[in-house]
């Protein structure tokens, strides 16, 4: 009975996922010609059909795992959900026909959800949680040209100029199992440090000594 229940729980959390992003996808094909709009509007759009088709066949292969795979696959879809559900909220506020006053409307969104994550981070995000889900937690659920398309999107996302200029980039990381997740942004040197011994840092002009006499 448990498996049935945990199956059920997997299962939920896939058809939720795509249910939020056809959602998503319905709120631009209403409005995608809308005035002014930013291109990434449209490369987000454009990715959601890969993301579901990929889910779609994973919903399928789920249902014959051992329950101690089904519950591995639970943290990664809470985070590719949660993301698609900002993802829905921004659309929603943002994307309307013959508006030109999406900007306004997209800070102020954003700002609402209180991550700094615009539509192309957010996207990103879910591609790289899919792309965790399909190549090592349930392999075989994505074919090699559904697989490189991800690749392909995922690296078009990091590099699209943002839609809002004046937004810091999120660092977005998708973690499972043992080990570190670092992340450094922004200017600077970052020092890792790991086991014993020491660690010495110099960042001065001329010489530096080091030892006893």
């Amino acid at each position: 009975m448990t498996g049935v229940v945990e199956a059920g729980t997997v299962i939920g959390l896939i058809s939720a996922v795509i249910t939020i992003l056809e959602t998503t996808k319905k709120v631009y094909d209403a409005a995608k010609d809308a005035k002014g709009q930013p291109e990434a509007f449209r490369q987000v759009a454009a990715r959601l059909p890969l993301v579901n088709e990929i889910l779609q066949s994973a919903k399928e292969r789920t249902q014959t795992l051992e329950e101690s795979a089904r519950e591995a696959l639970k943290p990664i879809l809470k985070s590719c959900k949660l993301k698609a559900e900002n993802l829905e909220k921004i659309f929603q506020e943002v994307v309307r026909k013959d508006d030109d006053k999406w900007y306004d409307r997209y800070k102020k969104a954003i700002s609402i959800l209180g991550k700094g994550d615009t539509v192309e981070y957010l996207m990103e995000g879910i591609l790289k949680d899919i792309q965790v889900f399909a190549c090592e937690r349930l392999m075989g659920t994505a074919t090699d040209t559904q697989i490189k398309e991800l690749e392909d999107a995922i690296k078009e996302m990091n590099e699209m100029p943002p839609s809002l200029p004046d937004e810091a980039r999120s660092v977005i990381q998708t973690h499972s199992g043992s080990g570190d997740n670092i992340g450094h942004t922004g200017p600077g040197t970052m020092n890792i440090h790991k086991g014993s011994g020491d660690l010495y840092h110099n960042v001065i002009s001329g010489g530096a000594n080091f030892g006893s006499k």
